[in-house]
């Protein structure tokens, strides 16, 4: 059976970004909520404490809607969110998180570098509304830990896909199995060929903290990467009998963040086939389509 190596990314993914029409979610641990719209997730992780919200799609009042909602759905109360744990500073990451700022009072969290890169680069410079638009409270770096009750998120500098990007490995839990989730916080390479060695030697970096971490669940958080709307679907349907499907082993997070490689691999090729001028119409946008 013939199967892509790496996600396809057209007109429609970009689109689909901004599409605020459309939200699921599911709780795929016993303590970690996903929520996504057509291409973008974000996770809520509880902690005895309260609650540590991860990403937040974009800057849209629906967007913070639908997280609050489906955390009331599961059971948990929005009232108790008390950290936002931002991956890079691209504005479906930061996204609606001027709201749980002002909702919550929650304290956020980011590197320094993308702090900065959030206020002097926004990814979408000619629209105002997508600027950054709410204080990062402590700025994180390689070897940090961010903690809340029971819950610490270990955090790792990844830099490539901006230049303070962050990826994170936290456990999580089921029926009383523990389990630690890695989640590789830039998707997809940069335009440039020391963009992509960068992404790669981070991607290095982070694999082998995964493995010494015993990582067993995969996380990504764009759906495209890793069939996202499907998976959460068959996590909404699932019978106590079945699999959980974020768990692929220690082994299998190795083989999944093999898209990385290849995605990386495949930019390396192109930027040595035709030089940066020679940019096809559209290319821009797709720097940021699967931020």
């Amino acid at each position: 059976m013939k199967r892509l190596n790496a996600p396809i990314v057209t007109a429609e993914t970009i689109r689909g970004m901004e599409d605020m029409s459309f939200f699921t979610h599911a709780l795929i641990f016993d303590d970690l909520l996903i929520v996504a719209q057509r291409e973008t997730n974000c996770f809520v992780l509880k902690s005895s404490e309260g609650l540590i919200v991860i990403d937040a799609i974009w800057p849209s009042k629906p967007a913070f809607d639908a997280i609050t909602a489906a955390i009331r759905d599961v059971g948990w109360n929005p009232a108790r969110i008390r950290k936002l744990v931002l991956t890079h500073g691209h504005v479906d990451h930061t996204g609606c998180g001027k709201w749980i700022v002002e909702q919550f009072q929650a304290r956020t969290y980011l590197s320094a570098a993308d702090d900065i890169f959030w206020q002097e680069h926004p990814a979408k410079p000619d629209r105002p509304e997508t600027w950054k638009d709410f204080p990062i409270h402590v700025h994180v770096k390689d070897g940090d830990t961010i903690t809340l009750g029971d819950k610490t998120i270990f955090v790792c500098e990844t830099p490539g896909h901006t230049p303070g990007g962050l990826s994170y490995l936290f456990p999580v839990q089921e029926n009383g199995e523990m389990h630690m989730a890695g989640l590789w916080g830039g998707t997809t390479p940069p335009r440039t060929k020391e963009g992509v060695l960068q992404y790669l030697r981070s991607l290095d970096y982070f694999l082998r903290e995964a493995k010494r971490s015993g990582v067993d669940v995969a996380l990504t958080n764009h759906t495209a990467v890793d069939n996202g709307l499907e998976r959460i679907a068959y996590s909404r349907k699932r019978m106590s009998y079945m699999p959980n499907i974020y768990v692929v082993g220690q082994d299998g997070f190795q083989r999944f963040c093999q898209v990385f490689y290849t995605m990386s691999y495949e930019m390396l090729g192109r930027l040595e086939g035709r030089g940066i001028s020679d940019r096809k119409a559209g290319d821009e946008a797709i720097d940021f389509t699967l931020d």
